[in-house]
């Protein structure tokens, strides 16, 4: 099995050099990465996920609530069925019914693996953390 070095020396004949050779290589090798550096969409396709709609055979399939809730929310991920939103305290992760608003859910601040234990629903619903910083951060900081 010939190479591809191999190929294109038998291609351009021997009036290459090997350091021309390798210099041309280098050359075909960087404008490929930077065709797909520039443009990952292309080389990678464009990866989109959408959910399918919520539909009213899909609707129709859902359980009734059985509790009266305080906020009514949509199954976690592309679930279409009502479900009680977590309140404030309450263990919450990826795959469990959303915190209701004004919370967010949160893993436990000593915890060693955090995304662990929210693909766990180890994490705990609490008040939404403003992460924009004040005035008087912007003025200490001297932005």
């Amino acid at each position: 099995m010939h190479t591809v070095a191999s190929y294109l020396k038998l291609q351009l004949g021997r009036a290459l050099t090997s350091a021309s050779l390798t210099t041309m290589l280098s050359y075909v090798c960087c404008s490929l990465l930077l065709a797909v550096v520039a443009h990952p969409g292309a080389a990678f396709g464009e990866m989109v996920f959408r959910c399918p709609s919520c539909t009213a055979e899909r609707q129709s399939a859902c359980p009734e609530l059985t509790e009266a809730c305080a906020e009514i929310v949509r199954e976690p991920g592309c679930g279409c069925c009502p479900v009680c939103a977590r309140q404030e305290g309450e263990f919450c992760g990826v795959y469990t019914p959303r915190c209701a608003s004004g919370f967010r859910c949160y893993p436990q601040p000593d915890s060693d693996l955090p995304l662990e234990q929210l693909v766990r629903g180890q994490g705990r619903c609490g008040r939404k953390v403003d992460t924009e910083p004040t005035a008087e951060h912007r003025e200490q900081s001297g932005e």
